[in-house]
């Protein structure tokens, strides 16, 4: 009982240290897409355009770059929350005015927007199985999450965590059995895959719409729009960790273990090929997942079903409320409002806050009904930014001004980029000419505009301010030996080559999921296994390489 023995009194909500690589790990891994991508694939799957989840995958090519080129540098921070990055890289007006507008933008509607993307995939599951309305649902999971509240702090947060995930593993295997014995084999699955009229591809063909959207996903929206060098409660997780090995550890070998688990929970969405498709009418395509488990599953498993989807929604929630707490509270009313503020005051304050964010949540979500249509709105205002995240890193030149106007405007070009196409004919006809021509769709297309848009005025806004000070350089530099361009001597080694071998391996692992789940709903047993095996040992070797680098080079 130790082990869960609430420890909130007395500590700081928002950090810890000396936390345990499985903890970390396993934390990061629940609080991640488990309960909103099912949803999202199923919408794919019904509209036979299974190629168009590359818009979701494409954000682990980034996950993979940023574990092997910035987790390291994250435990080195001298600082307790991630958003005091900022005032530990940056200098001057720019700095203190960019850490008060990233509290307030990331805390107070970043997150409240991610959230409410797990309020309503999760509230379609409770009000699926129970019968009742949908916001009826929200409510009673709203209330739910404000009672949590009260347990939640950062170490607390990763403990229960992985407790979540055994309870998670135990309810999918019992589901997994009952859809086998219910709905029918992988073999049916595969059987509906290849006898489908539908085109089914994971890759998108030559010359259509989606290659080109495949294009925009692959080469351009993962270091664009996903920020890659794990600003959130990643960050902060990594910088609780004991040492640099906790951290290789961490971020890599609870992914073996997870692997099994994606590729599991990948092929349920599948089984909507087996439903009556009169069971699916008026369903949309991502409720349309629920029914699976409604039309097959007998009454006491459907307990179980719930129990699996409350255990990631319940991590994403708190872990998403920490986060936003430790921005809105810890900096933003330690800093900023109240300097004087007791570690008491700071708790009270933290739930208020950690309360208020899952109200706002449960709010968008109640007015909400694609999961979708968050994620791709999510994406558009982060267009453009990612690059002055990574190059803060290892140039000199990039300033508190250069971010906070990369944030600024990514949040504003998107508003008038759609106002601009439904208001100024010669700006709709360009944009028409544009899809047309080079065979794109209006999404795909608003990202790459809006990329080089927010990165073109990043940029002259650099270029016209001044370089953060030379004091607060040496002293980022000299703390975080990261290599790269500081005009300061021994500036550590960024070990380039050896870190993007490493990404590489990650990132070919991840993609081999995907590849696997394929090959395994169409049939192809023996090429999965191989495949599999192949992504476990790209794992491996993975770990063994940063591991390497990280105790040689740092």
């Amino acid at each position: 009982m130790k082990f869960f023995k609430l420890q909130i009194k007395g500590r700081n909500l928002f950090y810890s240290k000396q936390e345990s690589w499985w903890l970390i790990g396993f934390s990061m891994i629940l609080a991640g897409g488990i309960l909103t991508e099912p949803q999202i694939l199923t919408s794919f799957l019904l509209e036979g355009d299974l190629s168009g989840m590359w818009l979701v995958w494409t954000a682990l090519i980034g996950v993979a770059f940023g574990k092997a080129f910035f987790a390291h540098l994250w435990h080195r921070l001298p600082v307790k929350t991630e958003n005091e990055l900022i005032l530990f890289r940056f200098s001057g007006k720019g700095a203190r005015w960019l850490h008060i507008f990233r509290s307030v933008y990331v805390g107070g509607i970043v997150v409240p927007l991610m959230l409410s993307m797990a309020f309503l995939a999760f509230g379609r599951v409770l009000a699926e199985i129970t019968g009742i309305n949908i916001r009826l649902a929200i409510a009673i999971i709203l209330l739910y999450i404000l009672i949590g509240t009260f347990f939640n702090s950062l170490r607390q947060r990763l403990r229960f965590d992985f407790a979540y995930f055994l309870l998670f593993i135990l309810s999918l295997a019992v589901i997994l059995v009952s859809l086998n014995k219910n709905l029918g084999s992988l073999a049916d699955i595969s059987h509906a895959v290849n006898s489908s009229n539908i085109n089914f591809s994971l890759f998108p063909q030559r010359g259509t719409e989606g290659f080109s959207a495949f294009l925009v996903f692959v080469l351009l929206q993962w270091w664009s729009a996903n920020i890659i060098d794990l600003p959130s409660m990643t960050g902060q997780k990594l910088m609780a960790a004991q040492s640099q090995q906790t951290i290789v550890k961490s971020i890599i070998l609870p992914q073996i273990l997870f692997s099994i688990f994606f590729i599991a929970i990948s092929t349920i969405p599948f089984y909507v090929l087996l439903v009556n498709p009169k069971v699916m009418e008026g369903a949309s395509g991502e409720g349309a997942f629920l029914k699976i488990f409604t039309t097959s599953i007998a009454s006491p498993v459907k307990w179980v079903v719930l129990l699996f989807f409350l255990m990631p929604f319940t991590a994403i929630t708190q872990n998403s409320q920490n986060w936003s707490g430790s921005l809105l509270v810890q900096n933003l009313y330690k800093h900023h409002i109240r300097p004087q503020a007791s570690e008491k005051q700071l708790q009270r304050t933290g739930m208020l806050v950690m309360m208020f964010v899952a109200i706002v949540a449960s709010v968008i979500a109640m007015l909400n009904n694609s999961i979708l249509d968050v994620v791709k709105y999510i994406l558009t205002i982060t267009a453009g930014v990612d690059p002055v995240y990574i190059l803060r890193w290892y140039w000199h030149r990039i300033n508190g001004w250069t971010q906070l106007t990369a944030q600024v405007v990514s949040l504003i070009y998107p508003t008038l980029y759609d106002l601009a196409y439904k208001y100024i004919t010669s700006f709709s006809n360009s944009i028409n000419w544009a899809m047309e021509t080079i065979n794109i769709g209006y999404f795909p297309l608003k990202i790459v505009l809006l990329t080089i848009a927010v990165c073109a005025t990043w940029i002259a806004v650099m270029l016209l301010t001044k370089p953060t000070d030379k004091k607060t350089l040496s002293q980022f530099v000299s703390t975080l030996k990261p290599g790269g361009w500081w005009n300061i001597k021994e500036s550590g080694k960024v070990n380039f080559g050896k870190r993007f071998t490493t990404a590489l391996l990650m990132m070919s692992s991840s993609v081999l999921n995907f590849v696997v789940l394929w090959k395994l709903v169409s049939g192809e047993y023996a090429a999965a296994l191989l495949l599999f095996v192949l992504c476990i040992f790209l794992l491996i070797l993975s770990y063994y390489l940063l591991k390497r680098i990280n105790t040689n080079h740092g």
